[in-house]
């Protein structure tokens, strides 16, 4: 009787050992799928922004093409393909309707693509966007040693003035860079935001020793006439 009894207690135990070992394993994998899917929705968010600057960029070059071709054709034709009237002192060239025209289509077009892009920056873009992706191309710079320039660069060209060349020597001994409080907006007013943020940085000390350090780092950054948000300064604690 005392052995069926125990056998029927070890059974309970047994069951309970396994069905807390099943629960935390489903915990643990729902975990790493919440993880990969905002992994997934970072790396949708940088490919999106990074498709729409190239789009941008190929847009400004065309731009570019088109006015050279214009200028070109007004000065072959003679300053403006206008009227010149001389006298013994200086040569005025007066600009005929056809020229104004194309100089209103110009400056036209001009305004047309800032509007567009301030519109886009203003729904792309924002001071706490800024931050997060200049800590993810950091980030990706550090964990794929393949990709660190490239990433270095991008993570330079967030700031308003700062080389490509001051982040790698920056980040060359970081064998890890963690965010461990995501940025939040301390304050903005206007085109100025400070924006704060905690990472987490392992690095390789002058004695080959891996030092972990700990900061809190507060950004000041500016929005430019298109909307486009830049650091300008940080404080680090």
């Amino acid at each position: 009787m005392k052995l069926t009894k125990n056998l029927i207690a070890g059974v309970i135990l047994v069951l309970l050992v396994l069905s807390i070992s099943s629960c935390d394993k489903k915990e643990d994998q729902q975990a790493l799928l919440q993880q990969q899917e905002q992994f997934a929705n970072k790396d949708k968010e940088l490919k999106d922004k990074e498709d729409f600057l190239k789009i941008k960029e190929e847009q400004l070059r065309q731009w570019e093409e088109r006015l050279k071709q214009i200028d070109s054709t007004l000065v072959s034709s003679g300053s403006l393909s206008g009227t010149t009237l001389q006298d013994t002192s200086k040569t005025v060239t007066i600009p005929t309707s056809k020229d104004s025209a194309k100089v209103k289509e110009k400056s036209s077009k001009q305004k047309k693509m800032e509007e567009k892009e301030k519109e886009l920056n203003k729904r792309l873009d924002n001071p706490k966007v800024a931050i997060n992706d200049y800590l993810e191309y950091i980030k990706r710079g550090v964990d794929d040693s393949k990709t660190f320039d490239a990433n270095m660069k991008k993570a330079s060209e967030v700031w308003d003035n700062r080389s490509t060349d001051s982040f790698k020597k920056n980040y060359k001994s970081t064998k890890k860079f963690v965010i461990t409080e995501e940025p939040k907006v301390v304050s903005q007013k206007g085109g100025s935001a400070v924006v704060k943020v905690k990472v987490k940085q392992t690095m390789v000390g002058a004695d080959g020793k891996e030092v972990e350090k700990a900061s809190e780092i507060s950004y000041t950054l500016r929005a430019d006439k298109n909307g486009k948000w830049k650091i300008k300064t940080n404080v680090v604690k």
